[in-house]
C-alpha cells in the first residue's frame, strides 16, 4: 500500500503544471503544485495589432487569455508557420523582406500544453526601403527627432557594477544598436548588437574587473539599415567596497480588495535613496526589476493594483530598491489570491514563507529533504547561514539572536556552502508585533558572486520573531529548511552592562586602592611630624 501511494503522488506531480519565481538572475523556482489533469483550455487571445516598424520588422500585439491553472506562453504563427514562443503579449518578428505582406495568427497554451484556438488573423504590408537621403545628410541644428541617417539619443544612463554594468538609454524613432567596449579607444574586449528596432535600449555588459575604466562606443541603424557613430564614452567599475546592496523595503503586504489589491510598505532610511518599483507577475515572484509588469515606481509608500484578481490568482509581487548610484536590493516579495478560495482549491502551496502563517519557537531548527537531495547538491548547515548587522555577525546555531531594531540586518549564505542545480532562496519573518504578518524576502547573488544575501530595513519595533530560510531545487520542491528565533531589543552600546563578580573585583580594587593611599598619607605624617620634632630641638 505504501508504494502505490508514493506512485501516486509520484503521477500527481509529475503531471502537475508548474507556476515559477526567482532568486538569481538565471533561476526561475515554482512555489505551488497543481493536483489532477488540466483538460481545458485556456480562453483565446485576440490580436490587437500587427504594426510595421521597418522594412524588415513588424511588431505583433496580443490581449491576456485566462486559464484556470495559469496561462504558460503564447505561440506566434505567421502564416501557417510557427515563428516564435512567448510569455510576453508582444513579438517583434525581424529580418523580413521590404514590400511584402505577413499575415500573423495567435495561440495561447497553459501549463499541461493545452492549446486555445487561433486568435483572429491581421495582414500587414512591410514598407518599401527607404530613399537614400539627399545631400546634405543632416541638418546640424535638428537633434529631436533624427534624420534619415543619424539616431538621435536621449537619458543615456551608465549603472556601473563590480563585474556588470548596463547602459541605457531612448530614442525618439525606432533604432537598434551596437555597443562595443573595451580598456582602451580600440573596444577590443568585446560587442553586443541588438536585432529588434525600438525606443527603449538597454545593454548588459559583463565579465567585466572591478575598480577598472572601460571605454565604449554606441553605434546606431537607423530605419534604412545605415550606420553610424552615436556616442562615446567610459565609465569604471565598482571595488567590492562600493558593492553593498541597498536595503529592501519593510513591511511589504499585498491585500486583496475585492478584485484589485492594495499594495503597501515603509522606505528604508537610506541616504540616498532613489526610487521604489513594484513589478508583478502572475507567474512567480519577479527575479529583476525587468521581470514582469511595473505596477509601480516613485517614493511613495502604497498603490492599488486595480482588477488584477479577476485575472489570476494567485498574483506576484517584488519590491526593488534603487539607490542613486543605480544599485538594486535583492528583493522583498509578497502575494495576494482572489478572495472566496475554497480549501478544495486545485492547487497547494508548498512554501511556508510568503501567505503563510508562523509560529513562534524558541529553538533553532534544520531539516534536509533527503528524498530531494542529489548527488550533485550541497546544502549549507545551520552555521553557514549569518545574520549579520554592523559589526556582529549571527549564525543560526547561536542560541540568542538579537538585533538592534533601529538598524538594517543582513541575511547571508556564501556561494561555496551552496551546489547544485537550485531554483531560489527565500527568508521569511514573523512581525515582532503582530505574530499573525510576515515578510519575505528573495536572497539573491551580489555583486562580486561571493554570497546569496538581502538585507531588511530596520523594523523599528521590539519584540520576538522568527526566521525560516527555505531553500528550493530545480523542480521547486523545498530541499531544504532552516528556522531560528530572533529577539528585536534595544541595545545601548555606550553603556556596559556591570555582573556581579565584575562590580565585586572594582570593590576590592578600590578598597586596595584608598587603603593604599591612607598608608602612604600616615607614613608622609610620621616623617613630616619627626623631621618637626627634630627642628624644634
Amino acid at each position: 500500500m505504501r508504494y502505490v501511494l508514493r506512485i501516486c503522488l509520484c503521477v500527481c506531480v509529475l503531471g502537475a503544471p508548474l507556476v515559477f519565481a526567482q532568486v538569481s538572475d538565471t533561476s526561475t523556482f515554482n512555489i505551488q503544485v497543481f493536483i489532477g489533469n488540466d483538460g481545458v483550455p485556456p480562453t483565446t487571445p485576440v490580436l490587437l495589432s500587427v504594426t510595421p516598424v521597418t522594412a524588415t520588422q513588424i511588431n505583433v500585439s496580443w490581449s491576456a487569455a485566462t486559464d484556470p491553472f495559469g496561462v504558460a506562453g503564447y505561440t506566434v504563427i505567421r502564416g501557417t508557420t510557427t515563428i516564435a514562443t512567448t510569455s510576453q503579449l508582444s513579438y517583434s518578428d525581424t529580418g523580413l523582406t521590404a514590400s511584402t505582406t505577413y499575415s500573423y495568427t495567435v495561440r495561447a497554451f497553459d501549463p499541461s500544453f493545452n492549446y486555445s484556438s487561433s486568435s483572429n488573423s491581421i495582414a500587414t504590408t512591410t514598407p518599401d526601403n527607404p530613399p537614400p537621403p539627399a545631400e546634405p545628410v543632416d541638418d546640424p541644428n535638428d537633434v529631436t527627432e533624427g534624420t534619415a541617417t543619424r539616431v538621435v539619443i536621449r537619458d543615456l544612463s551608465v549603472q556601473e557594477g563590480i563585474s556588470t554594468s548596463s547602459i541605457s538609454f531612448t530614442t525618439p524613432r525606432p533604432a537598434r544598436f551596437e555597443i562595443r567596449w573595451g580598456r582602451t579607444a580600440s573596444y577590443e574586449l568585446g560587442y553586443v548588437v541588438s536585432d529588434v528596432y525600438t525606443k527603449n535600449h538597454e545593454f548588459l555588459l559583463t565579465q567585466l574587473e572591478s575598480g577598472t575604466k572601460y571605454e565604449y562606443q554606441i553605434i546606431g541603424y537607423n530605419e534604412r539599415g545605415s550606420f553610424s557613430l552615436e556616442q562615446a564614452g567610459s565609465f569604471t567599475t565598482l571595488t567590492s567596497t562600493q558593492s553593498a546592496t541597498p536595503p529592501n523595503v519593510a513591511r511589504f503586504i499585498a491585500l486583496p480588495v475585492g478584485v484589485d489589491v492594495q499594495l503597501q510598505w515603509q522606505l528604508p532610511t537610506l541616504e540616498n535613496f532613489d526610487t521604489v518599483r513594484i513589478v508583478r507577475n502572475h507567474l512567480g515572484f519577479p527575479q529583476h526589476p525587468q521581470d514582469g509588469a511595473i505596477v509601480y515606481q516613485g517614493r511613495g509608500t502604497e498603490v492599488l493594483d486595480e482588477d488584477i484578481l479577476s485575472l489570476y490568482s494567485p498574483v506576484y509581487y517584488t519590491a526593488f530598491v534603487y539607490d542613486r548610484t543605480g544599485r538594486v536590493s535583492s528583493g522583498a516579495v509578497a502575494l495576494a489570491y482572489a478572495s472566496g478560495r475554497s480549501s478544495s482549491s486545485a492547487y497547494q502551496e508548498t512554501s511556508a514563507g510568503p501567505g503563510h502563517t508562523l509560529q513562534l519557537t524558541d529553538e533553532a531548527t534544520s531539516s534536509i529533504n533527503q528524498d530531494r537531495l542529489t548527488a550533485d547538491m550541497r546544502m549549507p548547515e545551520a552555521f553557514d547561514i549569518f545574520v549579520v548587522q554592523d559589526l556582529q555577525q549571527f549564525s543560526l546555531v547561536d542560541k540568542a539572536i538579537s538585533l538592534d531594531p533601529e538598524k538594517p540586518f543582513t541575511v547571508m549564505i556564501p556561494v561555496a556552502a551552496i551546489t547544485g542545480n537550485l531554483k531560489s532562496i527565500i527568508a521569511t519573518f514573523i512581525d515582532p508585533t503582530d505574530n499573525q504578518l510576515t515578510y519575505s524576502f528573495l536572497l539573491r547573488i551580489n555583486r562580486d558572486q561571493s554570497a546569496y544575501e538581502a538585507t531588511v530595513a530596520p523594523l523599528n519595533v521590539l519584540g520576538q520573531s522568527r526566521m525560516v530560510v527555505e531553500i528550493y531545487d530545480y523542480e521547486a520542491f523545498v530541499v531544504a529548511t532552516y528556522q531560528a528565533p530572533l529577539r528585536f531589543d534595544t541595545v545601548e552600546a555606550d553603556k556596559a552592562v556591570l555582573f556581579p563578580d565584575i562590580i565585586f573585583r572594582w570593590w576590592g580594587a578600590l578598597v586596595v586602592m584608598v587603603g593604599f593611599c591612607i598608608l602612604a598619607l600616615s607614613w608622609w605624617f610620621l616623617i613630616a611630624r619627626r623631621r618637626t620634632d627634630e627642628d624644634n630641638k
